[in-house]
């Protein structure tokens, strides 16, 4: 079964989970247990994010869903493609190639991403994502990203319960306003963490883990 992780980022962003950009977030959506910051730097005119949820699933479950490439265009925003490249379980590395559906008349957006899966010492999950710039053949119909990085996190809380955030930061590239764009920015990780929520209520068959993640 192909899996790795399907890392949401039609809109992503740039943040380490370990260390958020300086400056003082703003809570921008907080509404159906989901919340959304928004942070400005200086040297980069496109917001960032930060998103989290708690989810009644065990964190498995959630893991699992976000490493499904085969069925991550049915839930995640604006992804109309995604393809694996590459994946060593041993590492918790794999590369992705990703076509994003901009709406009309803006063009859309594809992109090679390099990522890393890994476990802690507390039994947090991550995965961490970055854009290439080769990888894979440029393609005249699309507008290829390079700067891109996107990051999640689990935390286990009980055996049906999970923290799950998301950080993140891309730089759309073409002609887009920027107000469109930070728009963007605050509204497409709320909606993803709410077709997440929706599709782990649709099944709960146990889930099975790359090894690395046990």
């Amino acid at each position: 079964m192909k899996k790795v992780i399907c890392m949401a980022c039609a809109a992503a962003l740039s943040v380490s989970v370990q260390a958020l950009p300086a400056g003082s977030p703003k809570l921008s959506i907080n509404k159906n247990n989901i919340k959304v910051w928004t942070y400005q730097d200086s040297q980069n005119p496109v917001m960032m994010y930060k998103a989290e949820t708690i989810l009644n699933v065990p964190i498995e479950q959630a893991v699992a869903l976000i490493l499904n490439v085969d069925h991550a265009v049915d839930w995640v925003p604006f992804l109309g493609k995604m393809k694996l490249l590459s994946r060593d379980d041993k590492k918790g590395e794999f590369q992705l190639y990703m076509v994003l559906d901009f709406p009309f008349p803006l063009k859309d957006r594809d992109l090679i991403v390099q990522g890393k899966m890994a476990k802690d010492a507390q039994g947090i999950i991550t995965i961490q994502n970055k854009a290439l710039k080769k990888g894979y053949p440029l393609n005249s119909s699309y507008v290829r990203l390079t700067s891109y990085e996107g990051d999640w996190a689990f935390q286990k809380l009980g055996p049906q319960k999970v923290k799950v955030s998301t950080y993140g930061y891309a730089n759309p590239e073409g002609s887009i306003p920027l107000s469109v764009t930070n728009m963007f920015v605050q509204q497409q990780p709320y909606q993803m963490l709410q077709k997440m929520k929706t599709e782990l209520e649709k099944s709960k068959a146990l889930a099975v883990l790359p090894e690395i993640l046990k």
